[in-house]
């Protein structure tokens, strides 16, 4: 679906919004490169994050939007008791016409791992893969026999992004 028809249906949704439930301050879309999440409000601000990489469809598009809008409305309405997923946003969702679902479950792109560290046991002779080298300046040790650890290899991973869907809470 092109970027123009979803951006259509985020200002088609938000007016619709914005008729049956005004806010005292006028609520914006702003189009985001989030990577995972679907989209944030900015309470104080008035704004709706969207992201352009999770929302690929008009359904999650309005989803997402209403999502963020209740957040606007519970903050609104009960102040910072309002700016999370507690009663204040689960009442506003209802209103909205929307079960409280917290969490989406749109297809996401994670950033690959662009490395493998393997650090080695001097003691015991196990290796540890890890993403990340292990800050310079410490001492580390194998939590299972206490042998000092040394880096032993930096390999590159090829890159190829993962595609990954968040699992439903």
């Amino acid at each position: 679906m092109s970027d123009v028809h979803l951006r259509l249906a985020a200002e088609r949704a938000l007016a619709e919004l914005q008729e049956r439930h005004p806010l005292r301050r006028t609520a914006h879309v702003e189009w985001r490169n989030y990577r995972v999440s679907a989209g944030m409000a900015y309470y104080k601000l008035g704004i709706i994050g969207l992201s352009r990489h999770v929302l690929t469809t008009e359904e999650a598009v309005v989803d997402t939007l209403i999502h963020e809008y209740a957040h606007l409305l519970a903050y609104e309405r009960a102040g910072h008791r309002g700016a999370n997923h507690g009663p204040a946003w689960r009442a506003a969702m209802v209103e909205l016409g929307r079960p409280p679902k917290v969490r989406h479950n749109y297809a996401v792109n994670r950033n690959a791992k662009r490395q493998e560290v393997g650090y080695q046991c001097l003691r015991c002779g196990e290796t540890f893969v890890r993403s990340r080298r292990l800050p310079r300046r410490g001492r580390y040790v194998h939590a299972g026999c206490g042998g000092a650890l040394r880096l032993a290899f930096v390999r590159p991973r090829p890159e190829k992004p993962i595609t990954e869907s968040p699992p439903d809470s």
